[in-house]
């Protein structure tokens, strides 16, 4: 199991953080390089990407996961929904290693997964919750500052995210800017507003987009 990048992979990190105004240390590099080794070895078995090339990992699902780091709040609760293997929210816990992160998956495997990133990291502040986000809204409802989604479908995450937002939180679908319209028409239906849109290139140019929401508030509300 490879613990630490080259420095081919750690060069391909530091040009994808400032592109995106992240300045990456090499602790930063250290916790990835042992997430990925914890990823490949489970990737042997179970296939929990789409790709398996690090490379690609790094490229494509890493440096995206960096473009919440400019939004990412002073203190948490980070929730992220639909964890999976690990993007964006095990991305953010190690280069936030102070934030309080909770990583949502309903899979089984892919939260046994996400348990024994933390453990190899570690990750000591991330809590895994092995549950659909709907049934986690006793212990976390109102407490997050933050919420991420990356390429859930908008009309599905929007009402699965509201209920677990704190006072003052932000909700950030990751999504292509094809689903400007839509991130624009749906939130009123959820009693939230778009509040901004972030637009950046991956490495090799493909476009992406963060888009923030907010509750409506008596200044936002529509007439």
């Amino acid at each position: 199991m490879v613990l630490r990048l080259d420095e081919a992979e750690q060069q391909t990190l530091r040009e994808g953080g400032a592109r995106l105004g992240i300045t990456i240390d090499e602790a930063f590099l250290d916790r990835v390089g042992r997430y990925l080794g914890v990823l490949e070895l489970w990737g042997r078995r179970f296939r929990l990407t789409g790709e398996r090339a690090r490379s690609v990992l790094l490229r494509k699902h890493i440096v995206d996961a960096l473009a919440l780091g400019p939004l990412l709040p002073t203190s948490g609760p980070v929730i992220d929904i639909g964890s999976g293997a690990g993007f964006p929210g095990v991305v953010v816990a190690c280069l936030r290693p102070d934030l309080a992160v909770v990583l949502v998956e309903a899979r089984r495997r892919k939260a046994s997964f996400l348990a024994e990133v933390t453990r190899t990291v570690p990750l000591p502040e991330v809590h895994v919750v092995n549950a659909r986000a709907e049934d986690v809204v006793a212990e976390w409802g109102r407490r997050a500052r933050l919420i991420t989604g990356r390429a859930l479908r908008i009309e599905q995450f929007l009402p699965l995210a509201l209920p677990l937002l704190a006072p003052g939180g932000e909700i950030v679908a990751m999504q292509t800017p094809r689903q400007q319209a839509r991130a624009a028409e749906l939130p009123v239906r959820f009693g939230l507003v778009l509040a901004r849109t972030q637009q950046y290139e991956l490495l090799d140019g493909e476009s992406r987009a963060l888009f923030v929401f907010r509750r409506v508030s008596r200044e936002t509300s529509p007439c």
